[in-house]
């Protein structure tokens, strides 16, 4: 007479927890690359609303600011003042600057400590494959931005041209 057994044998359920790990892995995966898109998305997002307020502020100030090629020390906080939700941008890395053209350029700092060396990456990856698409420049320095035809980030600094 046969005994019905009972349970699992030691190599079926070493397979059911190899392709579980499998599977977990391919999850962290996909869920690290919607991360890296979605913080990408937000950086262009605030950037177009930050290029909005400075724009806002352009026309209300375009006497004064004719001819300026350094940007005043309270400027951002100016422009930031045209924002209705100043949180967004209040996050260290974003800021708008005056190049020595006096091309206006709103810009953000991806290296921070918000963001690990992998994220940076990713992001930086991201943004780069939408520069073009969304009028991003990189490869700039805050001081001096190269140029609004400038697509690409070849540096941690992406910059969107205001005027």
């Amino acid at each position: 007479m046969k005994k019905s057994r009972k349970g699992f044998t030691l190599v079926e359920l070493l397979i059911v927890i190899v392709v579980i790990g499998i599977l977990s892995a391919m999850m962290m995966l996909s869920s690290t690359e919607a991360v890296t898109s979605a913080k990408a998305s937000n950086i262009v997002s605030n950037l177009r609303n930050l290029k909005t307020a400075a724009l806002a502020y352009y026309t209300d100030h375009m006497d004064d600011m004719e001819g300026v090629t350094t940007a005043p020390s309270t400027f951002s906080k100016d422009v930031a003042g045209y924002l209705s939700n100043k949180n967004n941008i209040s996050e260290p890395g974003y800021d708008v600057v005056i190049n020595s053209s006096g091309e206006w350029y709103v810009t953000y700092t991806i290296n921070n400590t918000r963001n690990s060396a992998t994220e940076q990456a990713g992001i930086i990856n991201k943004l780069k494959g939408r520069a073009k698409s969304v009028g991003l420049c990189g490869g700039v320095a805050t001081s001096s931005v190269a140029s609004k035809d400038n697509y690409g980030t070849q540096t941690a600094v992406v910059a969107m041209f205001v005027r």
